[in-house]
């Protein structure tokens, strides 16, 4: 078997507690609550005690390129004081279902000494090469990315 074909695999459980609030967890151990902001009872206002699963996705994507982009500063010795990473999601308001057709990633970096050419080319590698979200729903969503430096 070549390093193209081998696989892995992974495996998380999503169980209900009550009306549209669910616990998913990974085999680590690893927990995440979900919620809907939709009501499950008619002319009750929802009481959401956890993010959605589309939002989910959005803080997965922002997350995964997030860590490419701190690992590969790091490998050219670049540090970070402080690094976010908004992620804005665009789809349908009504019918279903209502996938994210465009994903905006904003990347706001501070660093004493950070050099925009790293900054740039790592963002550009993880959003386009490295991110395993962000390749598993490039299909579906033209997701774009920009990022701003700052002095600490």
């Amino acid at each position: 078997m070549s390093a193209d074909e081998a696989t892995t695999s992974s495996t998380v459980n999503v169980k209900w507690v009550e009306d549209n609030l669910f616990v998913g967890s990974d085999e680590e151990g690893h927990s995440v609550v979900l919620d809907s902001s939709l009501s499950a009872n008619p002319g009750r206002k929802a009481q959401s005690r956890g993010m959605g699963p589309m939002r989910t996705l959005l803080a997965a994507l922002g997350a995964c390129s997030g860590m490419d982009v701190a690992a590969i500063l790091k490998k050219r010795e670049q540090k970070l004081d402080s690094f976010s990473v908004e992620v804005t999601g665009k789809r349908r308001q009504f019918g279903h279902p209502k996938p994210y057709t465009e994903i905006h990633l904003r990347f706001q970096l501070v660093g004493a000494v950070l050099d925009e050419i790293y900054v740039k080319e790592a963002v550009t590698d993880s959003v386009q090469k490295f991110c395993s979200v962000a390749a598993t729903i490039n299909e579906k969503a033209k997701i774009s990315f920009s990022y701003e430096v700052s002095r600490a």
